[in-house]
């Protein structure tokens, strides 16, 4: 049965321009009351509090695509080293014409404008000896430490907590929830995901973005897993 459900934000339960859809905000509301929801995104850990706060859910969230493990209302965890998104974010910067987004309040990654070859900078990123991923959102581009990633952390909290891979689902949209995906009982993806995401679900809602979420939580309850 699962007893923790683990969602990603933007582009899952917001639209395409990040606006936070109505009906997802039920469906979440509803599933708080039949399992444990945390949180998993790119967002930085300010704004996922807020939306853990607003959305009902788990206090214990993950951020900034695994970089940061909010342990409830105390504790605070880092598990990436800043120092090698930064000498990323430099080199690559004297390649492209990279323009960082507000980093005011975040705390691990970097987050740059999308509009650049990222497999080639990738490539770049090889060459170079450092452990860096790039990781295209779809809103933007992260650039984070290699070692870290939304499966990881999701782990780490499973292992915390004693949860068993077969009690968790996850419910993403990009290439970023692919790791998270890798490591739960159940994976569904709105109908607006990746192909590669698609490729790796249990259920593909046939609906976009808020409203294919919803879709999702009435396919999970129909199902009885929880």
């Amino acid at each position: 049965m699962i007893r923790v459900v683990a969602i990603d934000i933007d582009g899952t339960i917001t639209d395409d321009e990040r606006l936070l859809s109505p009906e997802a905000v039920v469906a979440v509301r509803r599933l708080n009351s039949l399992a444990e929801v945390i949180l998993v995104t790119g967002n930085v850990h300010c704004f996922t509090r807020a939306a853990a706060v607003l959305l009902g859910t788990s206090k214990t969230f993950i951020a900034e695509n695994g970089g940061v493990v909010s342990w409830g209302e105390g504790e605070m965890e880092l598990l990436s080293d800043p120092a090698i998104c930064q000498e990323a974010y430099l080199r690559l910067k004297e390649v492209y014409p990279l323009k960082k987004k507000d980093s005011r309040y975040r705390i691990t990654d970097l987050v740059v404008d999308s509009g650049f070859d990222v497999e080639e900078a990738e490539t770049l990123l090889d060459g170079w000896g450092i452990p860096a991923d790039l990781v295209d959102s779809g809103f933007a581009v992260h650039i984070k430490d290699r070692k870290v990633d939304k499966g990881r952390a999701l782990s780490e909290v499973m292992y915390r907590r004693g949860i068993l891979r077969e009690e968790v689902a996850a419910v993403g949209d990009s290439k970023s929830d692919l790791p998270m995906f890798r490591v739960v009982g159940f994976r569904a993806s709105v109908g607006n995901g990746v192909p590669e995401l698609k490729a790796e679900s249990d259920y593909v809602s046939e609906l976009e973005f808020g409203p294919g979420f919803c879709e999702i939580v009435d396919q999970m309850v129909d199902r009885e897993i929880f």
